[in-house]
């Protein structure tokens, strides 16, 4: 049976977790599937546990002699595919439905413009227990590309995981940036919806699992989070026909402030103020008209009282002020 779809398994000493993600490919109730598992130098039995699966015709081992990094293992996969529809699944990542394949194909083959179909996904822990939902929208849609590129500007809700992409688009926009290891699947986003229609799916199909393994943004300075999240911004206006990019060129000043300040929010978010105080002189740095704009004065004012009060009262100080709302 020739392939329609094809999942690119990235692995790297996930021998512990690859045997669900691989498994959860096969048990699809769509057949006309194929598995590339991309092993890129593991230092544990991941290729020994993968090859456990080779007896099935639908999976293919890709092993690297030596180290090539993530992007490499991605766009090496998804240049072997033969499916008409071709996406990624992370090892220690799994389909938590076993017909999420088969609804995603439905989508492209109803909206033959659709070049990009996603969906919710849920959150597992290291033991594969879910334990959340992200659910961007509540309702299944499918949008002009220009609409989800709008809203995709201003964060990235698409999960890495999970996602597949009629080739031909692939193959019209291209594969991962090697220069974006942090930011590249938002900007591959980007770039899609740049071109074609995007279809979304508002039930769970997959499962991201956070463990202590992850690439976590800790592993990242705010310097390079920001110049990736500034050169997403530049690329994704450039994939726009012309004609796009004059109808969307007022929201690109916004989209570089949020950009600037991307990096910053994010650790603030999560308590790690010193690197916000980084990230934010760095914009500063990279921007100093940003300075002047009141996005830059309120990130200056709460991590100002963030390093006064410390994380826990700051979040008690903000659930209290969010309680005096009226309606609340």
């Amino acid at each position: 049976m020739e392939p329609r779809v094809t999942f690119v398994v990235p692995c790297y000493n996930y021998s512990r977790f690859v045997p669900r993600a691989i498994e959860s490919l096969l048990s699809q109730t769509f057949a006309a599937i194929e598995i590339i598992a991309v092993d890129d130098a593991s230092t544990d039995d991941s290729v020994r546990v993968m090859e456990r699966y080779t007896d099935d015709a639908r999976v293919r081992i890709i092993r690297h002699a030596q180290n090539q990094g993530h992007i490499h293992s991605y766009n090496e996969g998804l240049a072997l595919a033969r499916g008409e529809f071709i996406g990624l699944l992370s090892a220690d990542d799994f389909c938590i439905r076993d017909d999420a394949v088969a609804r995603q194909v439905e989508a492209f083959d109803a909206h033959p413009r659709v070049g990009l179909v996603y969906s919710a996904f849920s959150r597992a822990d290291q033991q594969g227990e879910l334990f959340a939902v992200d659910r961007p929208w509540e309702t299944d849609h499918v949008w002009p590309g220009t609409r989800e590129f709008a809203e995709l500007l201003f964060r990235n809700y698409v999960p890495a995981s999970g996602p597949l992409v009629r080739r031909r688009c692939h193959e019209a926009v291209g594969y991962y940036d090697p220069r974006l290891p942090h930011a590249g699947d938002w900007e591959l986003w980007l770039r899609l919806a740049a071109r074609c229609d995007v279809a979304y799916i508002a039930d769970s199909l997959y499962a991201y699992r956070t463990h202590r393994d992850n690439m976590h943004h800790t592993s990242v300075t705010p310097m390079q989070a920001t110049d990736e999240h500034l050169l997403t911004i530049e690329k994704a206006f450039a994939a726009l026909p012309p004609d796009e990019r004059q109808t969307l060129r007022h929201l690109r000043p916004r989209a570089v402030r949020h950009a600037l300040l991307s990096a910053t929010n994010l650790d603030r978010s999560v308590g790690r103020t010193k690197r916000s105080w980084v990230g934010l002189l760095y914009a500063a740095r990279r921007s100093p008209r940003l300075v002047a704009s009141p996005a830059f004065m309120g990130n200056i004012g709460r991590l100002a009282l963030r390093t006064l009060l410390g994380h826990p009262r700051y979040v008690r100080f903000y659930q209290w002020r969010a309680s005096l709302r009226p309606g609340r």
